[in-house]
């Protein structure tokens, strides 16, 4: 049986509304103090704001991830790259272009990266073995998330935050 509550629909979204407003304010005080430019804060925030409203995230990353991730620590840069998911070796051509773009933001000990697969060209656990060697070769000590979301496209996407 359900059940409608008109009251209770009228209750939600206020919640809904001020979980986006926490979420924004919290997003925004963090890029105003770990971002200098104007150009990179709007980078970094659309890049923030593409990561927290994924609509199928398969492993999600929230506002209290990223605050977490990066609470210390100087300046958050962001980064995105793309590949053709149906290339075979697209992990490698991935991880490979996020290490090059990566090198400019040295040294950096905290990675974001969030990876938008193509829902008719799923990730497979064994493709995340070339994201594993790049995070194992990093030097020093490294604090990682990293989340899925899938979409309709039919590129392979990753959006990554160092700091």
């Amino acid at each position: 049986m359900i059940i409608t509550d008109p009251m209770m629909e009228k209750l939600s979204e206020p919640v809904m509304v001020n979980q986006k407003c926490i979420t924004a304010t919290k997003v925004l005080t963090l890029i105003n103090d770990k971002v200098k430019s104007q150009d990179q804060r709007e980078k970094v925030k659309k890049s923030m704001m593409d990561i927290l409203y994924a609509p199928n995230s398969i492993i999600d990353i929230d506002v209290n991830d990223i605050t977490d991730l990066f609470q210390e620590g100087g300046e958050i840069h962001s980064f995105e790259t793309s590949t053709d998911a149906t290339q075979e070796n697209r992990m490698e051509i991935l991880v490979e272009q996020i290490r090059k773009n990566a090198t400019t933001y040295e040294p950096y000990s905290h990675i974001l990266v969030f990876f938008f697969i193509s829902e008719n060209h799923p990730l497979l656990m064994a493709e995340l073995q070339p994201f594993n060697e790049w995070i194992a070769s990093v030097p020093g000590e490294i604090t990682v998330k990293w989340g899925i979301s899938s979409q309709s496209t039919k590129d392979l996407r990753a959006i990554v935050l160092l700091q």
